[in-house]
């Protein structure tokens, strides 16, 4: 009889325990939509300044100095206490070092087509089209993780699709540009990026991952700045900003860049790719949020009924997905 109980506690203890780590990780993946949704206020306060790419390499390449000092003391305080004969650099390191570098030329593509869609569509078409990195992300779980996708993924798929169609002005009428296409780019190489950070995540030390990818994607911003990819917007050298545009700078580079991308590496392989974009699109709903909070933009009824389905979709894969992936 003790040992029935001993064993039954110990299957709850885990049970338990495996609930909170579930719904912690889907905490902090809201909380990445969140910081990302009040960047388009930010980005539309600083863009009449900027040209884009300089933005986006001035905005992380901030976020790398801004991280830089909290790696390097972890590292050397992980040095420091090592075990006698392990060495300065372990092949372990140097290897989640390099695939660090490789995530960040992913997201650097992510953010490039994205920004090279807008000369030709519209925020609105580009915001929905983003969007659907949830369709790419579905097939490569399944194709390339060998990771099924659960039923009440597939019905949150379904309402946050219709979901973003509604809040983002029904945009996907008319016909297809260049713009349009670079977006779907975009977005699939947004939804690599969720799968690659599901495998690599659970190997390799997650600061090197998220230094690293940040450094990459600033440089690689940089070099297509300097290669001409800003030619067709403004001026360039440094902008005449204001206090509340440095402000809002700052938000990019600290909890948007450096704030999102370690939530990414250290909580998403706590869920599946499939639930992390799903989470991931509440992003608009966050964004309509700030437009309104801070820009004093409202919602019509369309985009109230788009925010709404989109919740739902969320909260269908959440409340119906208990079993562990």
């Amino acid at each position: 009889m003790q040992t029935f109980f001993q064993m039954t506690h110990v299957a709850l203890t885990g049970q338990l325990i495996f609930v909170a780590r579930k719904y912690t990780a889907d905490f902090m993946l809201l909380l990445c939509a969140l910081f990302w949704g009040g960047t388009f206020v930010a980005i539309d306060v600083l863009v009449p300044g900027i040209a884009p790419y300089r933005l986006v390499a001035l905005r992380f390449g901030l976020a790398a100095l801004g991280f830089a000092p909290y790696y390097i003391w972890c590292r050397w305080a992980e040095y420091k206490t090592a075990p006698p004969g392990v060495g300065k650099a372990s092949e372990a390191s140097r290897h989640g070092i390099f695939v660090g570098l490789v995530l960040g030329l992913v997201s650097f593509a992510g953010y490039g087509l994205q920004t090279e869609g807008l000369v030709y569509t519209s925020p609105a078409r580009s915001a929905f089209i983003t969007q659907l990195l949830v369709l790419f992300t579905f097939p490569m779980q399944i194709f390339i993780l060998r990771r099924r996708v659960i039923g009440s993924a597939y019905a949150g798929l379904l309402l946050v699709l219709a979901g973003a169609y509604f809040l983002l002005g029904s945009p996907a009428g008319g016909n297809w540009n260049i713009g349009d296409f670079l977006t779907v780019g975009c977005a699939y190489s947004f939804a690599l990026l969720i799968v690659m950070l599901d495998v690599f995540s659970r190997h390799y030390n997650a600061l090197d991952l998220t230094f690293f990818q940040i450094l990459a994607t600033s440089v690689a911003a940089a070099a297509a700045s300097y290669l001409g990819m800003d030619k067709d917007y403004g001026s360039a050298g440094w902008p005449d900003w204001n206090w509340l545009q440095w402000l809002g700078l700052l938000y990019l580079a600290i909890p948007a860049t450096i704030g999102t991308v370690f939530l990414q590496v250290r909580y998403q392989r706590e869920t599946s790719p499939a639930r992390a974009s799903l989470l991931y699109a509440m992003e608009p709903v966050f964004a309509g949020v700030f437009a309104f909070l801070i820009l004093g933009e409202f919602l019509g009824w369309t985009e109230s009924l788009g925010a709404a389905l989109i919740v739902c979709g969320v909260i269908v894969s959440e409340v119906f997905s208990t079993k562990k992936k």
